[in-house]
C-alpha cells in the first residue's frame, strides 16, 4: 500500500506518541535496565506537542493509519553551523518497513530544512532498528555518537590492583591534567575533537552529586572515571532521577590495557548502587576507538545520532536555477 506524505498535525500526535512508545517498549525488552516512563505516552506526547508547535514536520499515512512521522528543531550552531536535530521521541516508523518510510519523509522534508538555512542535519534512532539505521546510512548519514546503559552490577573482566581513592577539591590539579590530557586525546585522530583551553572543574568536583575516582599507580594519578546524575547532554531516553551518567574517563597511555578503567568502572557501579541509582549510562564518540571498544563491552547501545552535512552550494546551484547565474 502507498504512502502518502502530508504535514504533520495535531490529529496526528496521539498516534505518534503510541508509536514511539511502542517502539521504546521493544527496545526496552533487549535492555530491560532502561527507564520505564518512555512506554507512557502521557511522558512523550508533551514533548511532541511542543515541538510540533514551533517546527515543521510530516507524517506518513498508509490506508488510514499513522505509519512513521518526523520532526525536528533547529539548533542555531552546531558545530559552526546552523543544523536541524530530530531527537529519538521526535521520529518514528512502522518496523516492519522503517528504512522506506524514513527515506520517503526525510526527503519530503529535508527540503523545508534547507531553505531555512539548516545544512547539517541530526538524528537519534534507537539502536535496536537496524534497518532504519542502514537506510539513514543511505541517506548520506553517518554515527557521531552513542548512547549506551547497563545496570548496576559488577563489570566483567579483568581488574587492576590500583589505589582507588575519590577526588575532592584538593586533587584539582590531578583532575585538571587528566581533563586536559583527555581533551587532547580527543583532539588527535582520529576522533578529531576540537581542542579549546582546558575547562574548570572546580564546581564540578566541588558538587556532592558528583563523583570523581582517581586511580594511583605509585604516587601517580594516571586514571580517573567521573559520574553523577544524568547527564544532559545525551539522549532524552536515559534521562532519568535513578539514571548515573559517566561523563569523564581517563587512563594514561602508559598503564592501559591493565584494567585499571574496569577497576574504575566496578567503584563507581558500587557509588551509583549506593547513591540510590538504577542504572549507568555513557555518551561517547564512536570514532574515539579505545574508549568505544571499552564502552561497547560493558554497556548496550540503546541511541545513534547520526549526521548529515549538506553541500551549502545547494543554496545557489539548485534544480530551479537561471544558467546565466552560475557565473
Amino acid at each position: 500500500m502507498p504512502l502518502e506524505l502530508v504535514p504533520l498535525e495535531d490529529k496526528h500526535l496521539n498516534d505518534a506518541a503510541a508509536l514511539v512508545c511502542a517502539r521504546y517498549g521493544t527496545l526496552r525488552e533487549r535492555v530491560p535496565s532502561l527507564p520505564s516512563r518512555y512506554e507512557d505516552a502521557s511522558t512523550i506526547l508533551p514533548l511532541l506537542r511542543d515541538l510540533a508547535r514551533r517546527a515543521p514536520g510530516v507524517a506518513a499515512i498508509r490506508g488510514a493509519r499513522l505509519a512513521g512521522f518526523l520532526l525536528g528543531f533547529v539548533i542555531p550552531v552546531f558545530r559552526g553551523k546552523r543544523s536541524v536535530f530530530s531527537p529519538e521521541w521526535a521520529n518514528g516508523a512502522d518496523p516492519e518497513d522503517s528504512r522506506r518510510i524514513y527515506e520517503e519523509m526525510y526527503a519530503h522534508l529535508s527540503a523545508r530544512w534547507v531553505a531555512n538555512g539548516c545544512f547539517t542535519h541530526l538524528v537519534s534512532i534507537l539502536a535496536h532498528d537496524r534497518d532504519a539505521i542502514e537506510g539513514w546510512h543511505w541517506l548520506g548519514f553517518g554515527l557521531i555518537a552513542a548512547d549506551a546503559v547497563r545496570d548496576l552490577k559488577p563489570a566483567q573482566g579483568p581488574t587492576a590492583d590500583v589505589a582507588i581513592r575519590r577526588g575532592r577539591l584538593e586533587n584539582i590539579e590531578q583532575a585538571m591534567a587528566l581533563g586536559e590530557a583527555l581533551e587532547r586525546h580527543v583532539a588527535a585522530a582520529p576522533t578529531f575533537l576540537a581542542y579549546a583551553e582546558p575547562r574548570d572543574r572546580r564546581s564540578w568536583l566541588g558538587n556532592p552529586a558528583n563523583a570523581l575516582w582517581l586511580a594511583c599507580h605509585g604516587t601517580e594519578t594516571v586514571a580517573c572515571m567521573g559520574l553523577g546524575p544524568a547527564n544532559p547532554e545525551a539522549c532524552d531516553i536515559i534521562r532519568d532521577e535513578k539514571t548515573s551518567s559517566i561523563v569523564t574517563a581517563f587512563t594514561r597511555e602508559s598503564v592501559r590495557g591493565r584494567g585499571i578503567a574496569t577497576t574504575l568502572l566496578n567503584r563507581s557501579l558500587d557509588w551509583a548502587r549506593s547513591e540510590g541509582y538504577k542504572r549507568c549510562a555513557v555518551d561517547f564518540e564512536p570514532m574515539n576507538i579505545l574508549a568505544a571498544r571499552f564502552w561497547m563491552r560493558h554497556f548496550q547501545p540503546v541511541c545513534y545520532a547520526l549526521v548529515r552535512h549538506v553541500d551549502e552550494r545547494v543554496a545557489w546551484a539548485h534544480e530551479r536555477r537561471e544558467s546565466r547565474d552560475i557565473w
